[in-house]
């Protein structure tokens, strides 16, 4: 039985010092929360570059500018431990639709992916022995109008899973189709402008595995699997990973890090 996904202090991640290193088929998901300590914020705000810097001083209010910055400063600690390198000398590239990647010059960074995703006042980063990964995270809003929204956007066997559910069940239903399908076009750094009902999300009878069907032809590959995440009640998370041969680790530093079952 996979444990629960534990939303760390983001402090304990930045204390963190020892070498982090991830095994072949494995991807690695830490969770933080975004409020932050001024010594942390302060750490956070010293690891990143001059890019990030002036993107997090263009934010107009203070706490999303505090929460980029808490955001960027553990992404780039905790990849410096997979790199073994400083936090502020990584370099990062970005592909033709935008997804950052780490430069593959010098040291292990080259064998490494990630992503990242945060939502009010949460967090989670995915790392992965290479292949490429996605991630989003969502708080789960009941008000939210998911029929409306699954007859318009979804595919013909999502927005039937959602139709099928029981009322008080149908926005918990719609949001995790929502973050699979986000967590995929991530992935494949393609982003909301790809059109969402060209591809459908095919869970399995327990709901927390997926793969995809797509349309043809696509830009969107076809080996896209999902694993529904463990987060807090309320909230919606799901990792998707290239290929099927592949385990989920969660890193909980207070304890022992639990193994989910491969897709």
């Amino acid at each position: 039985m996979v444990r629960a996904l534990l939303s760390q202090d983001p402090a304990l991640l930045c204390r963190g010092e020892s070498a982090l290193r991830i095994a072949s088929g494995s991807v690695h998901v830490w969770a933080f929360d975004l409020k932050a300590s001024a010594a942390c914020l302060h750490q956070c705000r010293q690891s990143l570059c001059s890019a990030e810097g002036a993107r997090a001083e263009r934010f107009v209010h203070e706490a999303s500018r505090d929460d980029f910055v808490v955001a960027h400063g553990v992404l780039r600690h905790l990849l410096g431990r997979y790199a073994a390198m400083p936090a502020r000398d990584l370099r990062f590239t970005s592909g033709a639709d935008g997804k950052p990647t780490l430069d593959a010059r010098g040291g292990d960074r080259s064998v490494i992916s990630f992503n990242m995703t945060h939502s009010q006042g949460r967090a989670l980063i995915a790392v992965s022995d290479g292949r490429e990964v996605g991630i989003d995270l969502e708080r789960i809003k009941p008000e939210v109008k998911a029929l409306a929204i699954a007859r318009r956007y979804f595919a013909r066997g999502e927005l039937a899973a959602i139709e099928g559910a029981p009322a008080p069940l149908q926005a918990g239903t719609f949001f995790r189709y929502w973050v699979a399908k986000e967590a995929i076009l991530k992935g494949q750094g393609i982003g909301l402008r790809f059109p969402i009902d060209e591809f459908e999300v095919q869970f399995d009878d327990r709901d927390l595995n997926a793969r995809i069907r797509i349309r043809e032809p696509s830009r969107l590959a076809a080996d896209w699997t999902v694993q529904v995440l463990p987060v807090q009640a309320g909230w919606a998370g799901a990792l998707a990973v290239r290929g099927s041969d592949w385990a989920l680790r969660l890193e909980n530093p207070k304890r022992a890090p639990a193994r989910g079952a491969a897709v």
